[in-house]
């Protein structure tokens, strides 16, 4: 895997929305590939994907469990900021954090496809 293309990825996400502080991607044991975050924002992309990382895995298993289909994107909206979670596969997923006023739409359109993107990486 090039860390280098999937540094790009994240830093193509990040920063295609105002309000992107931050982004990594990780496999869903918590382990960290790569990550970008935005210069001059002291954000601790690693731990918050940990922790989410296991709320996201609970909501996999419930979604399991209620027949509802797989997850594929999970929103944690607080005050000030919201954060996005992506499967890119079954065992990688990629995190987004943005400000709480970011436009939600645009920054779900550049999560979307830099999943693709990394989806495609992790299997080559």
């Amino acid at each position: 895997m090039a860390r280098t293309e999937f540094r790009k990825i994240l830093k193509d996400m990040v920063e295609g929305v105002r309000g992107g502080y931050a982004g990594t991607i990780m496999e869903k044991d918590g382990i960290t590939v790569e990550d970008y975050v935005k210069e001059g924002f002291a954000f601790d992309i690693e731990t918050l994907g940990v922790e989410y990382g296991k709320v996201l895995d609970e909501i996999r298993r419930a979604s399991k469990v209620l027949n509802l289909g797989p997850v594929e994107e999970i929103l944690i909206s607080s005050g000030s900021n919201n954060i996005i979670l992506r499967y890119a596969t079954p065992d990688y997923f990629l995190v987004f954090a943005l400000s709480g006023r970011t436009l939600l739409g645009r920054a779900r359109h550049l999560l979307k496809k830099a999943a693709r993107s990394a989806k495609e990486e992790l299997l080559k």
